[in-house]
């Protein structure tokens, strides 16, 4: 497999850092989400670093759209803190969150259906205040498809496609930090290797947090994993340190 092409991605990535910035890109401490009066994360703290690709892994129901959410603002906290580039956005709106650098490509993908696929990705300039310097061509290069089915409804897209476009309009927003919830989920294998390959592309350029079910895939890509059950992190470390036996415990339905 062929990861895509670094060539495509000079800016992309050139969202302007601030002098200041030291240790963890984004921080997780301690952090509680409920519904109503059921609690879903329970003081699950995390890190991740400038570049870094790291994973949640669980089983369905374990708290992994939760915490992204969380992480997004679109679930408030009930206690803990998050920070990002060293401030406190804990009380920050989603808004805000997405303009001081956050991408989120939700579980289900959350196209617009009834747009065309370019006029959901240029919705995807939001974060930038409708800037365009050459984006654009820059996530067809990534995702040829997309080009190809500019002008088309993205409603008639394959599930395969339509993952490649919430990707795409979430890059197109310059991303330092980008939140894929379960990219692979329903998705052909060839798909799977070309995401790959653009996670592979991105990986030390902007950081990675992955939800991801898939075992190999999420080993392959990550540098780091969490593992989630009811709600609570109970692993953490590098793939290569993990008990693999406990692993496949922990994620078996």
């Amino acid at each position: 497999m062929t990861p895509a092409p670094l060539a495509a991605l000079p800016r992309l990535l050139q969202r302007p850092r601030p002098v200041e910035m030291a240790g963890a890109l984004l921080t997780v401490d301690d952090l509680a989400v409920a519904y109503g009066p059921s609690v879903a994360l329970r003081g699950v703290s995390l890190r991740v670093e400038p570049g870094q690709v790291v994973c949640v892994m669980g089983r369905n129901g374990a708290g992994k759209t939760t915490l992204m959410k969380g992480i997004i603002g679109t679930l408030p906290a009930r206690s803990g803190r998050i920070g990002f580039d060293g401030r406190d956005v804990t009380q920050a709106p989603p808004y805000e969150r997405a303009r001081a650098g956050i991408g989120y490509v939700p579980q289900g993908r959350g196209i617009f259906p009834q747009l065309s696929v370019l006029e959901n990705l240029l919705i995807g300039l939001e974060p930038l205040r409708g800037r365009s310097d050459g984006q654009l061509e820059e996530v067809f290069q990534l995702f040829p498809v997309l080009a190809q089915m500019a002008k088309r409804t993205a409603g008639v897209l394959s599930g395969g496609q339509q993952q490649q476009l919430a990707i795409g309009r979430a890059l197109m927003g310059r991303p330092r930090l980008l939140l894929l919830d379960e990219p692979t989920e329903g998705i052909q294998p060839n798909i799977v290797e070309q995401i790959e390959g653009v996670i592979a592309s991105l990986k030390g350029r902007i950081a990675i947090l992955l939800v991801e079910q898939f075992l190999d895939f999420a080993l392959a890509n990550a540098d780091y994993c969490y593992v989630l059950e009811s709600g609570a992190v109970t692993m953490a470390g590098p793939p290569a340190e993990l008990d693999a036996h406990r692993l496949r415990e922990a994620l078996a339905v």
